[in-house]
């Protein structure tokens, strides 16, 4: 089973991120409920409530090792601050100042600094602006903000190190395939477009 523990703050320390960064994009003007969002994202499971996996919002920790959607306490908490910490990195996002930048730089690998994430399969850039103002107006069962997996078959799949902020065309474009086979997979469609003839840059 993948563990994140030798890599990321120990769960005391985790927790203080977590309420930190809360605050801190509470303050920088991202509605309540998009943080609350994010959490339920990293904490719970997804409503299915048929099936053999069947649950519905249950903590991803409480399920049997096994079940797709689990995670570990010590992981969900570690997504919750690392997707928080991202969004830091978004276009037009404000500055963080120490202490926390440098706790939260901790859960990246990349510098924290605003207009430099991208989503990793499509490259397309994430803007802090859009993200408040999806939270201000809401669209029932519409977001531009996705969570993502770079290898949706891994178990479990829910682990820090696999998880990052993708478009929905991303997420519906690379289904299950791996993060490098989705990346393959658009390279040789484009050479088959020119050599069929169907795109020609001129």
């Amino acid at each position: 089973m993948l563990s994140s523990m030798a890599t990321f703050p120990p769960l005391q320390d985790v927790e203080n991120h977590a309420r930190n960064v809360r605050r801190a994009l509470r303050a920088a003007g991202v509605p309540s409920r998009v943080v609350a969002a994010i959490q339920t994202k990293s904490y719970r499971t997804g409503r299915k409530v048929t099936g053999e996996h069947a649950t519905n919002r249950a903590l991803r920790w409480s399920l049997d090792n096994t079940h797709p959607q689990y995670g570990s306490e010590y992981d969900c908490k570690v997504i919750f601050v690392k997707l928080c910490a991202q969004i830091f990195c978004f276009d037009n996002a404000p500055e963080l100042h120490d202490p926390l930048r440098s706790a939260l730089q901790l859960y990246l690998d990349e510098p924290i600094a605003s207009n430099t994430y991208r989503d990793k399969l499509l490259l397309e850039r994430f803007d802090f602006n859009d993200l408040v103002a999806e939270g201000l107006n809401p669209v029932h069962g519409h977001s531009s903000f996705h969570i993502g997996h770079e290898d949706p078959t891994l178990k479990p799949k829910h682990a820090p190190n696999n998880i990052g902020w993708r478009t929905y065309r991303s997420n519906l474009i690379q289904g299950n395939m791996k993060l490098r086979e989705a990346r393959i997979y658009f390279l040789k469609l484009i050479g088959r477009y020119f050599e069929l003839g169907e795109i020609d840059i001129a």
